[in-house]
């Protein structure tokens, strides 16, 4: 039962912190795109939370943390429900993988577990801008796949980039806390 309750502590926890720093990264221009899209500062309790709790957690975390945005108005750009699915619930979830290779707990096992999990959700981030929000070009075009990752690349790989420089020292910080 302690375990439990710990576990869900936790995960209330991380979401609280995702959603104080979603608010936080709102208020700091430089950080967000004109047209969605962010370095997204809030990822960093979700990605601890994978390391911390598990792959499963994390993906749980991941879910909570964008359902509240959500119930928050945070998510504001909707076109249809396969385009909110590729541009928030996907990559609010798939950022739990993050802990999927951390087995040894060293941080260059960190590093390729957000690696990878940023990878995922960039390209479903990709996929969404390519089919969903191609400007003048067509729809899947060739255009509209250049379109998309010259947008998103750039937010995308220096949130990558930021997760893989604070969330190891992040771990390193709190490993005694977590016995």
């Amino acid at each position: 039962m302690r375990n439990k309750t710990r576990e869900i502590v936790f995960v209330a926890l991380f979401v609280a912190l995702a959603i104080v720093l979603d608010y936080i990264k709102e208020m700091i221009p430089f950080l967000n795109m004109p047209s969605g899209g962010s370095i997204n500062i809030a990822l960093i309790p979700v990605v601890t939370a994978a390391f911390v709790l598990g792959w499963k957690k994390g993906i749980l975390v991941g879910l909570v943390w964008w359902l509240l945005t959500f119930v928050l108005g945070l998510n504001r750009w909707f076109i249809s429900v396969p385009q909110y699915l590729l541009d928030y619930i996907i990559p609010s979830a798939i950022v739990g993988l993050s802990s999927i290779f951390y087995k040894h707990k060293l941080a260059i096992e960190a590093v390729i577990g957000i690696v990878f999990a940023m990878l995922i959700r960039t390209v479903s981030i990709l996929v969404s801008g390519a089919i969903y929000w191609p400007g003048e070009a067509a729809s899947g075009s060739t255009a509209a796949w250049m379109g998309s990752l010259a947008y998103n690349i750039p937010y995308c790989l220096l949130t990558m980039v930021m997760l893989a420089a604070v969330v190891p020292i992040v771990l390193r910080a709190i490993r005694r806390y977590l016995v």
